[in-house]
C-alpha cells in the first residue's frame, strides 16, 4: 500500500509525505518518528475511535532541545531565550511508548509514508510513558 502520490497534499489535519525505504530520517530536536501499534481500547466493549494510534514503536530519534527560558513570574513574562543547557532526550530508538491524548478525543500528529508504512511524527514532551515489553 503506497501513500498520496502528490507530497504536500492536505487530508484533513494531516500531511502526507511519502519517504522511500531506503532513506535514513534523522529528526530534529526532541521529535520522534514512531510506527503506530494495533491499538485495542477493549476486548468486551466495542469502541469507536477515530483518533491516532496512541502506541507505537520508536523508529529515529532527535538528539535533544534546548528549552526556553523566560523573565519575570508567570503572569508578567516579557522575553523569552534558549537556555545554555542541552536538554538530551530520553526515548531510544525500539522502546514502546504510549502518548496521551484518548481523553481529548486524539491528537493530530504530523504522518509520513516510510516505506509504505504510516509512521507519525510526534515530540518527546506528548509521550506518556514507556510500555514495559
Amino acid at each position: 500500500m503506497l501513500g498520496p502520490q502528490i507530497a504536500g497534499k492536505r487530508i484533513g489535519n494531516e500531511t502526507f509525505y511519502a519517504v522511500p525505504e531506503s532513506a535514513r530520517i534523522r529528526p530534529l530536536r526532541d521529535q520522534i518518528v514512531l510506527e503506530p501499534l494495533e491499538w485495542r481500547p477493549s476486548a468486551v466493549i466495542r469502541v469507536a475511535y477515530a483518533g491516532k494510534p496512541l502506541r507505537g514503536i520508536v523508529k529515529a530519534v532527535g538528539p535533544g532541545r534546548y528549552p526556553f527560558k523566560y523573565d519575570g513570574p508567570k503572569g508578567k513574562r516579557t522575553k523569552q531565550w534558549l537556555s545554555k543547557h542541552f536538554l538530551p532526550t530520553t526515548v531510544k530508538v525500539g522502546d514502546i511508548v504510549e502518548l496521551g491524548g484518548l481523553e481529548l478525543g486524539g491528537y493530530l500528529f504530523p504522518t509520513i509514508w516510510w516505506g509504505g508504512v504510516e509512521h507519525v511524527i510526534c515530540t518527546e514532551r506528548d509521550v506518556v510513558g514507556i510500555v514495559d515489553g
